[in-house]
């Protein structure tokens, strides 16, 4: 039965020669396992060509997280036995792990070499193409392998991740469903498989899937970790149910106190609940104690930003991408947050070659492509150039409706409705029922669209149905329920419903730059 997961803080070092942190799940060290590297120890110090226990201390070292020596002690068996596959592929792993790609594909060189069966073979061609950042070619060796032998979960769990790489949680489903028949209780492919169906708006299916995980591994950080974000969203920070979320996240920071997610969880506990300033303090803290740690600073950031702090956001935004300029997500945060920050121009220079720099580094992404569509158009005279970029979102992922939604608003911000209205409509073929999460922005913009193109029908209906979805959305975020509802009530011509609803996002906490949006539409109101 396997140990209690825990994190570990491990320095890696980039190609660009920057060290940084990075956080790892392990086993948690029992005094059982101490005393078993104890003994081994002792036992090759006596038997130093004792190679099968020296195998055995190295899995045992790399199981608790002891890499760097388990390193060493893998190179010691390959000297004594250099025939031995499966320890070439250990080692190419844990030196993956560590963030020494190039040794690590040397590692894996040599297994392919001895490799003798097909399905093994591509697997590792796999592997190496993961290594060498060719994700295409992963996928190709991964899909092959799997294939040959599609009974062997471990070709279908490393195509998923690659899918998750390249964003296509419709590529991860469809490797992860033939796992779940053969495992309905594997752990790590129902965590995948529900965060893929939330991706996909597949909302109900993801409540059921989750259910699951509830029952099957309640205990497992990762499903708490889950839950604690979904309890956040829902502004469960308040009276009894607040207690029990505050319960979790603490209960969480004692089995996982290195996890920068669990503090991130933390510091919107406390925004959530009005405390904006001891939030902010907790990933202040945290990127005090563990400065080379890039997601500290890209949460801190976050938390920054969200407080109104657009300036400061932005600059902890920029020392998460001088550590790890390799994250997608650090791209986007510097994307939203740079617009807003103040000395526009300078501000406006970086975004320029942020904007091309993510395009060359994440071509396969869609989210990437319809972000820098966004700020082509929004930040830049680039409207055709923003458009086509966008588009190109839709190409990579044709099936996902969260592509359609985000072109079509970049076609409305362009102001070219018609386009953007056919664009909508297949976001909203492609929504699951129940996809509320994403339905109810689509149905709103729909209707924004058919009030510039004077459909006043269309427009009317559309927002009706987007006053309908936010019922449901307040099941999941209410203050961003409130806030899509004020802005149908407003488009209704109900300006007393719209301002209930906007003050009912405002006192749940809704945050910035929403936030600094509704306040002024409720200064207008006003008057």
């Amino acid at each position: 039965m396997p140990g209690i997961l825990t994190t570990s803080l491990v320095q890696l070092t980039q190609p660009s020669g920057i060290k940084m942190n990075a956080q790892l799940f392990i086993e948690e060290k029992s005094a059982r396992q101490q005393q078993k590297v104890i003994t081994l120890n002792k036992y090759i110090e006596k038997y130093p060509q004792g190679w099968e226990k020296r195998l055995e201390l190295a899995d045992l070292l790399f199981e608790i997280g002891n890499w760097q020596q388990a390193v060493i002690e893998y190179n010691q068996v390959i000297e004594q036995q250099p025939q031995l596959l499966d320890v070439h592929l250990k080692l190419g792993k844990i030196l993956q792990l560590m963030g020494q790609k190039k040794e690590a594909c040397k590692a894996y060189d040599t297994a392919l070499f001895l490799a003798k069966n097909p399905g093994t073979q591509y697997h590792i061609k796999g592997l190496i193409a993961v290594c060498e950042g060719d994700n295409e070619k992963a996928l190709t060796a991964f899909n092959l392998a799997t294939n040959l032998e599609p009974d062997q979960v471990f070709h279908r769990l490393a195509l998923s991740q690659v899918y998750q790489n390249v964003e296509n949680p419709l590529g991860m489903l469809r490797s992860l469903e033939p796992v779940l028949v053969i495992n309905p209780d594997d752990v790590l492919s129902l965590i995948y498989s529900y965060d893929a169906l939330m991706a996909v708006g597949d909302i109900q299916t993801a409540k059921e899937r989750f259910n699951s995980l509830i029952d099957l591994a309640g205990d497992d950080f990762r499903v708490i970790q889950r839950q604690i974000d979904q309890r956040l969203l829902a502004r469960m920070v308040s009276a009894e149910e607040g207690k029990i979320t505050k319960k979790m996240i603490t209960s969480l920071l004692g089995t996982v106190p290195h996890s920068v997610e669990v503090h991130k969880s933390l510091a919107y506990y406390h925004i959530l609940r009005g405390d904006w300033a001891q939030g902010v303090e907790v990933l202040a803290k945290f990127t005090t104690e563990s400065p080379n740690h890039p997601y500290g600073w890209y949460y801190y950031g976050w938390c920054l930003f969200h407080t109104g702090k657009y300036q400061q956001g932005a600059e902890m935004m920029g020392k998460a991408y001088d550590l790890y300029p390799q994250d997608r997500e650090i791209y986007r945060g510097l994307c939203e947050i740079l617009p807003l920050a103040p000395h526009s121009e300078k501000s406006k220079t970086i975004l320029a070659s942020i904007v091309e720099e993510m395009l060359t580094r994440f071509p396969e992404c869609w989210s990437i492509w319809t972000t820098a569509g966004r700020v082509l158009v929004e930040h830049f005279p680039e409207i055709e150039r923003g458009c086509q970029v966008s588009e190109r979102g839709t190409k990579l992922q044709p099936g996902l409706a969260d592509t359609w939604l985000r072109h079509g608003q970049v076609l409305i911000l362009a102001r070219k409705h018609r386009e953007a209205v056919e664009a909508l409509k297949k976001a909203w073929e492609l929504l699951p029922d129940g996809g509320y999460l994403q339905s109810v922005p689509a149905a709103f913009w729909l209707g924004e669209s058919y009030r510039v193109l004077k459909n006043a029908k269309a427009s009317k209906r559309w927002w009706e149905v987007a006053a309908q979805g936010c019922q449901e959305f307040r099941l999941f975020n209410p203050a961003m329920a409130d806030y899509w509802l004020g802005r149908v009530m407003f488009r209704l011509g109900d300006k007393s419903g719209a301002k209930r609803a906007y003050k009912g996002a405002l006192s749940q906490q809704l945050l910035y730059p929403v936030r600094g949006e509704v306040e002024t539409i409720l200064e207008k109101l006003k008057r």
